[in-house]
């Protein structure tokens, strides 16, 4: 069932969901997933990437590969009223997408 994303724009959601959520790490990326009834039936989803991970083109590049594995994925299986914060990794750039959806999948269902 296909629900709709807000993407997180502020600081102090992040550090929310960092302080209080549940933190899983895959080969590819972080996750950190935080359920709160204050979402009116939505998912809010954040993307990072770190400098460590290369310069701007780079980042941007691993940040548009996390926002369609969240329109395919976490639309499909994530949990209603939930926080998703994806950290990317250096691997999120040279693995399959194909690999990257399966990675996600598991993760979240």
């Amino acid at each position: 069932m296909a629900q709709s994303i807000i993407t997180i724009k502020k600081r102090s959601t992040y550090l929310y969901v960092k302080n209080n959520g549940k933190f899983i790490s895959t080969k590819s990326f972080n996750i950190q997933i935080l359920q709160q009834s204050d979402l009116n039936n939505e998912i809010a989803i954040g993307y990072t990437a770190t400098k460590r991970l290369g310069n701007a083109v780079t980042r941007n590049r691993a940040k548009r590969r996390m926002k369609e594995l969240a329109r395919k994925v976490i639309t499909k299986y994530g949990k209603i009223n939930s926080y998703y914060v994806l950290i990317a990794k250096n691997s999120i750039l040279t693995k399959p997408f194909k690999e990257l959806e399966m990675e996600l999948e598991n993760v979240i269902a």
